[in-house]
């Protein structure tokens, strides 16, 4: 039995990663200042994006999952010929239409599957299944990774593989730190009413103190502060290296950051991170901040995840 690992573009894992690993990608529409852009996790293209639009604060910009048609089509070319099950991961459905309009494509498949298969040659049956992330970002791409993972590894009946995967987005934990709090003031997270509140909003502004959010299901609760974007990020790298001290989960922690991964990278704190990880025999996969979430958070963002333990 073949499984095959499909995501959105919001899902924040390196293009090599996906391509090393055969896990397909659901483009996002982004809408410019009125101008259709396709976000489909090119790392050059998702770069340009950040450059020419997102730093405008003033210039009109969302973002829309692939309409359902879309969707059906790319299951019916790319994962039922190939695969016997297909677990499809989506962001949060609280605050993305992307599990909506995969549950629909699911379902407009059902009539069609069966020829695409037998012209592929696979006999057998076939499953599609759509699964709430329950996260945003680098949280998104940590399950992703840990699907892969154990597809990879095989031997687990399809449907104890996706009851893993969905006690793993139980205890996978995402901090983000907003680059700039106007962004996450005016456009939040997806939610009806959701962004930064008035308070903390003021507080950033007036005091210069950023924080530093946790994505938990439908909650989003800020769980630390720094003085400037890099006392912030530097607070939420070091939560995930004393995680990583007391003991994780699946061995790995994502990252994305709203810009050039460098940047991150000469952080202190991320190299104290890097240095914890490594001593552990712990994956560090660090991503460009998809254009999906940049439209809601603008450049110089940072996402991170790892999933607890069970213990």
């Amino acid at each position: 039995m073949r499984i095959g690992v499909v995501i959105d573009a919001s899902c924040d894992l390196p293009r090599s990663y996906l391509e090393e690993h055969g896990i397909h990608v659901l483009p996002n529409l982004l809408s410019l200042g009125g101008k259709r852009v396709l976000d489909d996790r090119d790392p050059d293209k998702t770069m340009q994006i950040y450059r020419r639009y997102l730093t405008d604060r003033e210039l009109p910009c969302s973002s829309a999952p692939w309409a359902s048609e879309d969707m059906a089509q790319l299951f019916l070319e790319q994962v039922v010929p190939r695969y016997d099950r297909v677990l499809v991961i989506a962001p949060d459905a609280a605050r993305s239409d992307v599990f909506q309009q995969a549950t629909e494509a699911s379902y407009a498949i059902l009539q069609t599957y069966r020829e695409r298969r037998e012209k592929a040659g696979r006999s057998g049956t076939f499953a599609l299944r759509v699964l709430d992330s329950g996260s945003l970002g680098a949280g998104h791409g940590l399950l992703a990774w840990r699907a892969s993972s154990l597809a990879r590894a095989g031997g687990m009946p399809f449907e104890k593989y996706r009851a893993a995967l969905s006690a793993d987005a139980a205890r996978t934990r995402c901090l983000i730190v907003p680059g700039d709090l106007y962004y996450l003031r005016t456009r939040g997270l997806g939610r009806p009413g959701e962004g930064l509140g008035t308070g903390a909003y003021a507080l950033g502004k007036m005091a210069g103190l950023q924080p530093v959010l946790e994505v938990t299901g439908k909650d989003l609760a800020v769980v630390a502060r720094g003085r400037g974007f890099q006392a912030a990020a530097s607070a939420a790298l070091d939560m995930a290296r004393q995680a990583l001290r007391a003991g994780i989960g699946p061995p790995a922690v994502v990252l994305s950051f709203g810009g050039d991964p460098r940047i991150l990278r000469d952080l202190p704190a991320y190299q104290d991170l890097e240095a914890q990880a490594a001593s552990q025999r712990v994956e560090l996969h660090l991503a460009v901040m998809s254009a999906t979430l940049g439209t809601r958070l603008g450049p110089g963002a940072l996402s991170l995840a790892w999933i607890e333990s069970e213990d």
